[in-house]
């Protein structure tokens, strides 16, 4: 068969095009800058970003980008291991392990790329991984645990958030090298990961537990992530995060012990094929880290999230149950979700539209920052309240 015939072959997004529904890869025109963003010459309420602490647009963090590019040009061109290391990647790792707790960091030129670099490189030393979420976040986990498992490793699931799953797990392996790996906080629902009885499980079976934290740190725990806010500081041999969130910037970041660390700079692939992280995205994820140490203590999205999300909650949505920034209203089918999208980027809100197999059912991610004022979320729930009474009618046009 023709290599290129599945793509031919497929057809999912050209069927949501001519039903005139497409939300994917809009074309924002500018930045998001307080809350909102201009999409085909139209302002919108943006709630489909991950900038919880609204630092992309901080002048702190605009000016230490200006300042690398001038000093550092644009590009490390080149691999950290020979010719693409830079002292700004060595400040931004340190001071990553001093405020989150750890010995070291490794700095990665993406998110994924980190957990991709830390599990292919781990995981074969053991003989089973687990972990324990299907959400986006940790689908970052899944394809650095396959690749794994194509090198010997077993690859077990627990049930999202059941630490007793995961004991049972535990007690019936064969062995104690085990890396349970599991995401702070879920991108589909918002939950928090139980992190104080994954860590009393882990303990209680020699297994080596990494959280990664990419919606947490920023947010929660003064900043320090989901880790911090259950009392665990010390106790999580592995964390991971993101750059491209709370911290306005691209990248990743694994902290471990300096040890481990000092490993996984000199056999990850994905961090020796890859050019060092960009001076403007190192710079500005360092100055990001700055801010929010200032600001420790705050944590406005979560508490605006928390706003809307009851809400949502009184007018009838199906609302996913969260303690985080991230809501999910949840739909009964696919052109009801797209539609309400429609309907919504219609009345100036712009929200994640998000199909299977991405999440489990049809639904709409809502993510709040702190440019969310309480004025600009009671604009956002009259929409919604529109939204309720519109969207049947709007759904048998379009059915």
């Amino acid at each position: 068969m023709d290599l290129l015939e599945k793509c031919r072959a497929y057809l999912r997004a050209d069927e949501v095009r001519d039903a005139g529904l497409y939300p994917y890869y809009p074309a924002f025109q500018g930045p998001a800058e307080g809350g909102q963003a201009v999409l085909d010459g139209a302002e919108l309420c943006m709630l489909g970003g991950n900038n919880y602490r609204s630092l992309s647009e901080n002048p702190q963090v605009i000016g230490a980008v200006q300042d690398a590019i001038a000093l550092y040009g644009t590009s490390t061109t080149g691999s950290r291991l020979l010719s693409g290391n830079l002292d700004l990647h060595e400040e931004l790792e340190a001071d990553l392990a001093d405020f989150l707790g750890y010995e070291a960091a490794l700095v990665f030129a993406t998110g994924y790329m980190t957990n991709l670099g830390v599990l292919t490189e781990l995981t074969p030393l053991s003989s089973q991984v687990s972990w324990g979420s299907a959400s986006f976040t940790a689908c970052l986990v899944i394809d650095g645990a396959q690749l794994a498992a194509a090198s010997g490793a077993v690859v077990r699931w627990f049930g999202h958030n059941n630490p007793d799953d995961l004991a049972r797990q535990l007690a019936a392996a064969p062995t104690q090298s085990v890396l349970v790996a599991t995401d702070g906080v879920s991108t589909v629902e918002g939950e928090l990961a139980p992190v104080a009885e994954l860590v009393a499980v882990c303990e209680e079976y020699g297994a080596t537990l990494l959280v990664d934290d990419a919606h947490g740190v920023g947010v929660f725990g003064r900043g320090r992530g989901v880790i911090e806010q259950a009392g665990m500081q010390g106790r999580v041999p592995l964390m991971t995060l993101s750059l491209s969130k709370s911290l306005a910037s691209q990248g990743g970041a694994v902290l471990a012990d300096a040890t481990t660390i000092d490993f996984l700079r000199h056999t990850s692939r994905p961090q020796i094929y890859s050019a060092g992280l960009s001076p403007a995205d190192t710079a500005a994820a360092h100055a990001a880290l700055r801010e929010i140490r200032r600001r420790a203590g705050a944590e406005p999205a979560a508490l605006a999230a928390a706003h809307l999300r009851r809400a949502l909650d009184a007018l009838g949505y199906d609302v996913g149950g969260s303690f985080s920034p991230v809501i999910t209203v949840r739909f009964p089918d696919q052109i009801a979700m797209l539609s309400a999208h429609s309907i919504l980027v219609d009345h100036g809100v712009y929200t994640n539209a998000v199909l299977p197999p991405a999440y489990e059912g049809y639904q709409l991610r809502i993510v709040c920052t702190d440019a969310h004022s309480p004025y600009v979320l009671e604009g956002v729930i009259g929409v919604f309240a529109t939204l309720r009474e519109d969207l049947l009618s709007r759904h048998r046009q379009t059915a």
